[in-house]
């Protein structure tokens, strides 16, 4: 059974890995690739030479690049040996439903006589020497057709 301390030991080897690939994939390209984690291409070469990338360096590497970095327990018989795999899911755009607008017929001014104190919001938004902002919101009352 691994350890902890060797189960840690094999995470930053794997990533050290997936670092190490994508520099040897994106060479000429580093810049921007070190961009898309927000990272610098100096930093990035590190990581794939040895140096430990934080967490949050870790994590857009998962979520841009869709890593998947993984470890197996080489101890014990083939059957019993066993694998990690970390990685991000990524979810499916949802499908929102369009709703089609509906159209009221209120005619303009019938609407501005329907109007009432219970319509109107004024606020101040901003008081400065010598002038007020004020922010005015009116709500038609809706109508059934």
């Amino acid at each position: 059974m691994m350890t902890g301390k060797e189960a840690r030991e094999k995470f930053r080897q794997a990533i050290r890995d997936a670092f190490a690939k994508v520099v040897r994939d994106r060479r000429g390209q580093l810049e921007s690739a070190a961009a898309e984690i927000g990272s610098t291409r100096q930093a990035l070469e590190q990581y794939a030479d040895g140096s430990n990338a934080g967490g949050d360096v870790v994590l857009m590497a998962l979520v841009r690049w869709n890593l998947r970095i993984g470890i197996e327990e080489e101890s014990g018989s083939p059957e019993e040996r066993r694998r990690w795999e970390c990685g991000v899911l990524r979810a499916k755009p949802r499908k929102t439903e369009t709703q089609q607008p509906i159209q009221l017929t209120l005619p303009l001014f019938q609407a501005i006589e329907d109007l009432g104190e219970q319509n109107l919001d004024v606020r101040i938004l901003r008081k400065d020497a010598g002038k007020i902002e004020l922010g005015v919101e009116i709500a038609f009352p809706k109508r059934l057709a």
